[in-house]
């Protein structure tokens, strides 16, 4: 693995602030400078990579003709040109509480107690979403 490795948290609801903008910038550029990136969801943040979340977000009323790209589709966009320096991982209890099971392809989700484990193995850790 070249360069560094980041773990970054992403805890709570990615939808009442600019966390998953924040969050998504933060590893195309760690990818970009070679470093490796675990990104790790909790909460209804399992939600960004659901499967059923399809390539776009829903229309626009007041731009209809502009096609924004969902969550999903970013982060598979990432994964593809990561070149396996990205990790997605989703929290098996969270996602099983809220119905978060059917992630998109290149998602993994994994048992709670490997939060710690991967935060500690990581050169640098970050969260966001806690106050």
């Amino acid at each position: 693995m070249e360069g560094r490795s980041l773990f970054l948290g992403l805890i709570g609801s990615p939808y009442e602030s600019d966390m998953f903008t924040t969050a998504s910038r933060l590893v195309d550029e760690t990818v970009r400078r070679r470093h490796h990136v675990t990104v790790w969801a909790c909460g209804y943040s399992t939600a960004l990579t659901l499967r059923g979340l399809g390539d776009s977000r829903p229309r626009n009323p007041w731009s209809w003709d502009t096609v924004y790209p969902s969550t999903a589709a970013v982060v598979q966009g990432m994964l593809a040109y990561a070149d396996g320096r990205l990790e997605w991982l989703v929290c098996r209890f969270c996602a099983e509480e809220r119905g978060s099971t059917d992630q998109m392809p290149g998602v993994r989700i994994e048992p709670p107690a490997n939060f710690q484990r991967r935060a500690l193995a990581a050169d640098v850790c970050l969260m966001l979403g806690v106050k």
